[in-house]
């Protein structure tokens, strides 16, 4: 791309406003319209949210003089060295690897703002989506980076790092935490919260999945919970695994003897925390390297990971095939050469049709493993 960045004064003050909290509703118009204007934009945005964090601007001025921090960010963008804003594409990529917030791998990884929330006593959204076929990696303007898995999605308030570091997360990430005694990192989900000073970390919380695992890598994280009572000063030790199961109902049909009809019967399972202790935790948290370990892997777990890693969807035609295990590592194989892989080690035959992969019996190798089905 070799078209000049280009911005008028209207937009600069739209994004400087924005920076510093005084952002209007014409404001939200203007930089949302800016934001579609070119892909390279968002990138941009993301630079001099960093910068403004950074050289804290926000505190060197009581009264936003727009022509002013504008220019302050264009001279920390430049490294000092005075030149205009005139950026071309693959300048712009020299500077993300300085200023570095968002590296996308395998995909791309989605930027927005949120304009619900756009006046100066409510702060606005920053949020990351990680699609499906791919993973992502963001680094937080505190130097805390973050490894988005796909089907992810990472949410925090503009005002992160300066006087809270609180996450949303929907979806599964790995996290580094930046040291900060003063500001505890939290990583909320939908019914508990992870909180840490400094440390390394997995959380899994994919909303269609009836359980929230967050696995310890590295120093000790605390689990809270607003929606039930936790133990108190409930902490992780490093490889340990916290299992939440969310609260579920089941309904049951059973037949009245006297009445000679059926009847459904309704069992709430209530939500339960469980800790597990020394887990192996390269399998759960190598989803983001490039050698993804899998250890007594059911198939029907393993074909929703691959759903979320491939953008695909797996159709089984018997049940009894997702209760079949594997081990292995794996490292930049397609779709097809695990598929491959699995056909071997299972009485399985496989069909690719564009986005949907159909698992089926093969009858000619049924005997031959019958005997090695996993429990």
């Amino acid at each position: 791309m070799n078209e000049k960045f280009q911005i008028n004064k209207t937009e600069e003050e739209a994004i400087v406003n924005y920076l510093s909290g005084d952002f209007s509703e014409n404001d939200s118009e203007i930089l949302n319209n800016w934001l579609t204007k070119d892909k390279q934009n968002q990138l941009v945005l993301n630079q001099f949210s960093v910068i403004w964090q950074m050289s804290n601007l926000k505190q060197a001025y009581n009264k936003i003089d727009t022509r002013k921090a504008w220019n302050e960010m264009q001279n920390y963008m430049n490294k000092g060295q005075g030149k205009s804003l005139k950026l071309q594409w693959t300048e712009l990529l020299k500077i993300a690897a300085i200023f570095v917030i968002a590296l996308f791998l395998g995909g791309l990884g989605y930027y927005f703002i949120d304009k619900n929330n756009n006046t100066v006593s409510n702060p606005l959204f920053v949020e990351y989506f990680s699609p499906l076929g791919s993973r992502s990696f963001v680094q937080l303007a505190d130097g805390s980076k973050v490894w988005l898995n796909a089907g992810s999605t990472l949410k925090y308030k503009n005002t992160y790092g300066v006087n809270n570091r609180d996450l949303i997360l929907t979806g599964e990430a790995f996290f580094e935490v930046a040291k900060n005694k003063e500001l505890p990192f939290v990583v909320k989900t939908s019914e508990i919260d992870v909180i840490a000073l400094g440390t390394k970390f997995n959380v899994k919380a994919y909303s269609e999945e009836r359980t929230i695992e967050t696995t310890l890598i590295e120093g000790s994280v605390k689990i809270e919970s607003s929606v039930v009572k936790l133990a108190d000063n409930l902490v992780l030790k490093p490889n340990d695994k916290a299992v939440f199961t969310r609260k579920s109902q089941t309904v049951e049909l059973t037949q009245n003897k006297n009445q000679n009809n059926d009847q459904t019967q309704k069992h709430e399972e209530k939500p339960k925390l469980v800790i597990i202790q020394s887990v192996e935790p390269a399998p759960i948290i190598s989803w983001k390297d490039q050698r993804w370990v899998i250890n007594n892997e059911k198939l029907g777990n393993l074909a929703v990971k691959l759903e979320r890693r491939y953008d695909v969807n797996f159709i089984f035609d018997n049940e009894v095939l997702k209760e079949y295990a594997f081990r292995g590592t794996l490292e930049d194989e397609t779709l097809e050469q695990i598929m491959e892989a699995i056909k071997l080690s299972a009485p399985v035959k496989y069909v690719i049709d564009k986005k949907t992969v159909y698992i089926m019996t093969d009858g000619k190798q049924m005997e031959k493993f019958k005997n090695l089905m996993m429990k």
